[in-house]
């Protein structure tokens, strides 16, 4: 489609129409802007499926969902904006600046924006007129602009563009219809329908943009940046033509370097601008092509790939992936580290994709209503050495393949060559094929074989020979009520008495309509428990599966959970866990969840360490149980995985449940919750109290350095109460928002063994570090022990005591191997070594200053009230 002047219009209907002349003279110029809108403005203006918010807070990337319903999505560090997007508006395309994101809403066609911003007002921007409704939106810096829809009647002629902002508050009116718009840092510009020019208005003091526009250059898109615009021209070669100031002008930047890169001389099908760069989608490939400044360290553009969409933040730009999992790619300097995993190509028109355009089909419904759809533009000719294979149509790109018969370069020759091999080798293939197949289908049918053997063999040992669920049954009393000890959302644990004595514990799955639920978390705990071994996990001696039932046979824990301990209404039970036992227990349950994280190949994560999992035996050995919701992790345990949130709320890792990528560290801050739970004796999410949330609660007293506000008032002070602020100062750090800043298990462990070394009254700070790692006393390993032990607890706490007397660690606490400590030896933190040297300086013990010492200044943790940010964090997720 042709733009059209208003001499070829005339003559045309006066050719076409003849006596509808009159009425077509009098809707001229809206006929005309219908003409170009049904033309070529689907793949133009700055409104798009996503868009980039930058600033102080953080950078964020938000994008339409790519599922059809037209909902935002946004992926950052800006809290303000993450926790503020709309749940349920959907919204015909998205825009952004500094702090700040807009959507224009499909209902009412008006802007809502969210984040924070001191200049445009959040919700629908203030003052707006009623009813207004706008066909584009685009953001600068701090402002917003929106291009009404086209006028009837007498100001048919004339275009109004509403903007709200910093110095730019003020509705605008300009003689002729605009086809698009867009807005720099302190500036506008939009672009006539007609003859295709370019017009701005603004501040042009520090871009020079206004007085440097082109006048008798006529652009098909255009695309402001801080302090420059660039657009691409109309003609085949759609070349791109930039003007203003920081592109071409030295300035010293502090972040910044000028990089030489001119514009491109390739044929560009979209452009977008950043804050002193420009980047543009090549036509005949969809290769990315950037020019301008950009800031020392920078991601470098991606080379191979190809894009359907691009949109520029201050120092990088994001694009679109033209696959099939459109999935978002980002480079430049400080781009948000976090990305959504699809998003839409584009926005949905309710017409038919224009000449040049094709529909986007993923083979899923890419627009919510059924009469819309994505228009892409199609690639524009093909590159030297390549034809044209497949023509653009309304449904398929342009495709070009190298012309073999002329080939000059190292890619032409490689495709060529593949394909010409290709062919001689068919023949080839043809002949072995089938001898080929019949050898890989025997390999697969004999390793099948033995797997199949191996595990049929396993699990008949696991069932111990016969473990039928009528005895079970039997060993359970019936699975009455008397026999339970333990009931979750989804199974029962029942007390059980075996043929030959044996106590076991035996958890039976709950009958209910979700079998297939239940059935995965057994299944889980099973394959999990089946290849794990640590002294420290709950062993499974069985399982049962018949007949709809789903038994699954522990060791019995004689003294139950430490959730039992700590919140139990009697008072006996709590005071069997003084300060060394509780602490002990964190000890061993750290052990356990490192080994989970560090040692089982392929690592485990276990979603759901609380106290309630943390079981107990007769001898106060801690384990770590409950697998049902344990995920097999990556081999790299720094790659998040892709989850839905799933835990128990007030252990829930923040972050994860944020952005759903989980990795070990959302076990560390679970575990975190977990170490202030011992120490306070409180409730992770307990609402008696005026601050419910134990973190957002014992955070602040942790940095206050007032650590025996925090502490269980059941309990009294131990004669080292530094002990239990260096234990104090490893919880803050597991609970930190991020977890990147979190330490990993290791780390926490080894701290955790120091600060109970610390409360024993060991002279040294490597005493605990024993050459064994055995469960001393454990009923395990030592059943003759055990079965002397005096039922009398006050013999055993005697013994303690007298054990602590002489500087030995009690029966009951299991030490790591020396393997075990090198292996940590790299992972000691700085605290440690700061502690090391307080001792080499004979200041470490009950000598010590009153007050925080240097050896545990470096575990302090910087945390001062919260941020609206962080206020806002906290109250969505608590």
């Amino acid at each position: 489609m042709v733009c059209l002047n208003h001499k070829h219009l005339l003559v045309l209907f006066v050719v076409k129409f003849g006596s509808c002349l009159v009425v077509m003279w009098k809707y001229r110029y809206a006929f005309v802007f219908l003409v170009i809108l049904w033309g070529k403005v689907s793949g133009l203006g700055s409104m798009s499926s996503i868009a980039i918010s930058y600033g102080e807070y953080g950078s964020v990337f938000c994008g339409l969902k790519s599922d059809g319903s037209h909902l935002a999505s946004c992926y950052g560090s800006s809290s303000a904006i993450i926790y503020s997007t709309p749940a349920h508006f959907a919204f015909i395309g998205l825009t952004a600046g500094n702090g700040f994101v807009c959507g224009l809403l499909m209902d009412s066609s008006q802007p809502y924006c969210w984040g924070r911003s001191s200049f445009v007002q959040m919700g629908v921007p203030q003052p707006i007129i009623k009813g207004s409704e706008y066909i584009e939106i685009s953001a600068g810096e701090n402002h917003l602009c929106g291009l009404r829809k086209p006028l009837m009647g007498n100001r048919r002629n004339t275009s109004l563009v509403d903007c709200w902002g910093y110095n730019m508050t003020r509705n605008n009116e300009f003689e002729g219809q605009i086809h698009s718009i867009s807005a720099g840092s302190e500036f506008n510009c939009g672009l006539f329908s007609l003859n295709r020019s370019v017009f701005c208005w603004g501040d042009e003091t520090s871009s020079q943009v206004i007085s440097l526009a082109p006048k008798d250059l006529r652009f098909i898109k255009i695309a402001a940046g801080g302090y420059h615009v660039c657009g691409i021209l109309e003609g085949v070669n759609a070349q791109v033509y930039c003007w203003g100031r920081s592109l071409n002008l030295e300035q010293e930047f502090s972040a910044a370097q000028l990089n030489i890169e001119l514009t491109p001389n390739d044929p560009i099908l979209s452009v977008v601008s950043g804050k002193f760069h420009a980047c543009g989608i090549k036509s005949y490939d969809r290769g990315v092509a950037c020019w301008g400044y950009r800031v020392e360290k920078s991601t470098p553009p991606p080379s191979g790939v190809r894009l359907y969409e691009i949109a520029a933040g201050d120092y990088f730009t994001c694009g679109i992936l033209a696959e099939i999992s459109l999935l978002p790619v980002c480079w430049g300097f400080g781009f948000p580290s976090s990305l959504p995993l699809a998003v839409s190509p584009g926005i949905c028109k309710p017409r038919p994709c224009a000449s040049g355009f094709y529909e986007f089909n993923n083979g899923s419904a890419a627009c919510k209503s059924p009469d819309s759809r994505i228009c892409l533009p199609c690639t524009n000719g093909c590159p030297a050495e390549m034809y044209q294979q497949v023509e653009c149509s309304s449904s398929t790109d342009r495709r070009c393949t190298y012309n073999c018969s002329s080939c000059t370069s190292a890619d032409c020759f490689s495709s060529c060559s593949s394909a010409i091999s290709g062919k001689k080798k068919s023949k080839f293939w043809s002949l072995q094929l089938p001898v080929i197949v019949s050898e890989v289908a025997f390999a697969v049918f004999l390793v099948s074989v033995v797997s199949l053997t191996s595990i049929v063999y396993v699990r008949y040992k696991l069932r111990n020979c016969r473990c039928s669920g009528k005895e079970l049954e039997t060993a359970t009393g019936g699975f009455k009520e008397e026999s339970q000890v333990g009931k979750g959302s989804f199974s029962c644990v029942f007390k059980g008495v075996l043929k030959d004595g044996t106590v076991v514990a035996v958890k039976r799955a709950i009958m209910s309509s979700d079998m297939k639920k239940n059935s995965k978390e057994f299944h889980t705990e099973l394959d999990l428990l089946s290849r794990l071994n640590h002294a420290h996990l709950l062993n499974l001696l069985g399982y049962c599966e018949e007949a709809g039932e789903r038994l699954l046979v522990y060791e019995y824990m004689a003294n139950g959970s430490l959730h039992q301990h700590l919140h139990g209404k009697n008072n006996t039970v709590k005071d069997q866990l003084d300060w060394i036992r509780r602490v002990t227990i964190a000890v061993q349950a750290a052990r356990g969840i490192e080994y989970l994280h560090g040692y089982a190949c392929p690592p485990v994560i276990h979603r759901d360490i609380k106290s309630s999992n943390i079981l107990i035996d007769e001898e106060h050995n801690a384990r770590v149980a409950d697998f049902g919701l344990s995920l097999l992790g990556p081999a790299n345990s720094s790659s998040p995985l892709a989850e839905l949130p799933a835990g128990t709320l007030g252990y829930l890792d923040p972050e994860y449940y944020r952005l759903h990528y989980l990795t070990t560290k959302s076990d560390v801050y679970s575990f975190g919750v977990l170490l202030l739970e011992i120490l306070s004796g409180r409730k992770a999410i307990d609402m008696q109290y005026d601050e419910g949330n134990i973190v957002e609660w014992a955070v602040p007293l942790i940095k206050a350095g007032d650590i025996q506000a925090i502490l269980d008032p059941v309990l009294k002070l131990p004669s080292d109460v530094e002990a239990l602020r260096r234990i104090a100062n490893i919880a803050s750090k597991c609970v930190r928002m991020r977890g990147k800043e979190r330490p990993s298990m290791d780390k926490v462990t080894t701290a955790l063994e120091r600060a109970l070394a610390q409360l024993m009254g060991s002279p040294s700070n490597d005493q605990p570090i024993l050459p064994t790692e055995v469960v001393l006393g454990s009923s395990r390993l030592h059943k003759k022990s055990s079965s002397n032990r005096s039922t009398s607890e006050t013999t055993d706490v005697a013994e303690t005591e007298d054990q602590r007397f002489e500087f030995r660690a009690p029966s009951w606490i299991t030490f790591p191997s020396v393997a075990s400590s090198q292996r940590r030896k790299s992972s000691v933190s700085d605290a440690d070594v700061e502690a090391k040297n307080l001792e080499n300086r004979n200041v470490y013990g009950y000598g010590t200053v009153p007050g925080v010492s240097d050896g545990l200044r470096s575990l302090e943790e910087e945390i001062g009230p919260a941020s609206p940010q962080e206020h806002l964090f906290l109250k969505h997720n608590f």
